[in-house]
């Protein structure tokens, strides 16, 4: 314990803590960033960035440029304030001192989202005996007011444990011996993600599941459709319902032409603006300019959140097409370098690789459905374990990064 709190370690401890504080509290979180820009940023130079990092600096300026282009720069300041938790990645960088660091951190954010799922399950419990006790129905009570955990919203939380579970998962497959404790945190932050129900994460984690599969037993992917429709037939009716509002909708109350509609307004943004969108931080105010007039009007007060629910068409219609092909861009080559690392990978390396290859891909397919990328810890979540993820490629010797 005394050696690894030694000054020397003092910048990992910063940066890990920054990172594994993302999935229960964004202000501890970022104030340990703050604490490891300070303690590392004199080696900034020297780290070891992800493959493709350039395009980061392209797309913070692109955005400045569609910002001084929009017509109203200062209305881009929120944006602008959240390229302080893109320092996560130089931080990362240049405090990570092998797998061991890595793994420790790893574990540090297991522990702190298995607290964060055992709480929302409290919160569920007592949502539940609320809404019996008033006698209303459930779920009409549930869908706008879900569990959270250490959150402040459903869909931040939902994403923590995403990727809590998918790193999990991959310890549990790839990792030997299996520890008890692991499999109970698991199963915890397992029912934490079904009884979220959000669906755009129960979309990500069964695509990052599916990954996890293929590249444990490739034989048994074929089976996650069966086992899937046998677990839907068994849920509770309330449950049920949710998942099947994914391909039934319920109406008025249900979220389906919602996206449609703000799928369908981005895409005349980005026709009309192909190259500096309408601008950062206004897609809200240009949002019944650019709405197909086919969308009846008034719209709906429960459709608009702020942004269009899809991480791809939100960058391209807010900043241009070049600043999402930049970002995006960032994402899947990363992504690209870990799924290849994790083939060769042995040890500790190969769960921790194939963990973060499994979240990249639920965060890639939950942006369809959302605009993760908006949320402060999703953002830390991704900007982090990617790098720790390309680091963990680089040792391993034959994959070039």
């Amino acid at each position: 314990m005394r050696e690894a709190l030694h000054r020397d370690n003092w910048p990992l401890l910063a940066a890990g803590a920054a990172l594994s504080a993302s999935v229960a509290s964004i202000a501890v979180s970022q104030i340990c960033l703050g604490a490891a820009v300070l303690l590392t940023i004199t080696q900034w130079r020297k780290a070891k960035y992800p493959p493709g990092a350039s395009l980061l600096l392209f797309f913070f300026a692109w955005t400045l440029l569609a910002a001084a282009l929009s017509f109203s720069p200062a209305s881009a300041w929120p944006q602008l304030r959240k390229f302080f938790v893109y320092l996560i990645v130089p931080c990362l960088a240049a405090a990570y001192k092998g797998p061991a660091s890595a793994k420790s951190i790893l574990t540090a954010m297991g522990a702190a989202g298995t607290l964060s799922a055992l709480w929302s399950l409290l919160q569920y419990a007592k949502k539940y005996l609320a809404a019996k006790s008033a006698g209303v129905s459930f779920t009409d009570a549930y869908i706008a007011d879900r569990i959270t955990g250490f959150m402040s919203h459903w869909m931040t939380f939902g994403g923590t444990m995403m990727t809590v579970f998918l790193i999990g998962t991959a310890y549990l497959l790839f990792n030997k011996p299996i520890r008890w404790r692991v499999s109970a945190a698991l199963a915890l932050v397992a029912v934490a993600i079904f009884l979220g129900w959000t669906r755009g994460i129960w979309i990500g984690t069964f695509a990052g599941l599916l990954y996890l599969i293929w590249s444990w037993r490739r034989w048994l992917v074929l089976a996650a459709p069966v086992l899937a429709f046998a677990a839907i037939t068994v849920m509770p009716q309330p449950e049920k319902d949710r998942v099947l509002s994914i391909v039934k909708p319920r109406g008025d109350t249900d979220s389906n032409g919602h996206r449609i509609a703000l799928f369908r307004t981005g895409q005349a943004m980005i026709e009309a603006h192909p190259f500096f969108g309408v601008g950062p931080e206004q897609v809200e105010r240009n949002f019944e300019k650019y709405a197909p007039a086919d969308i009846p009007r008034p719209f709906p007060r429960a459709w608009w959140y702020g942004h269009l629910h899809n991480i791809y068409i939100q960058f391209a219609a807010d900043r241009g097409i070049p600043a999402m092909l930049a970002i995006i861009g960032f994402y899947f080559w990363s992504a690209w370098t870990i799924m290849r690392a994790a083939l060769l990978a042995k040890g500790d390396r190969r769960w921790m690789l194939h963990g973060i290859a499994a979240f990249s891909i639920g965060l890639l397919v939950t942006g369809v459905f959302e605009h993760n990328l908006a949320d402060s810890e999703i953002l830390m979540l991704a900007l982090g374990l990617i790098t720790l993820g390309t680091r963990l490629a680089r040792d391993c010797d034959s994959i070039p990064v």
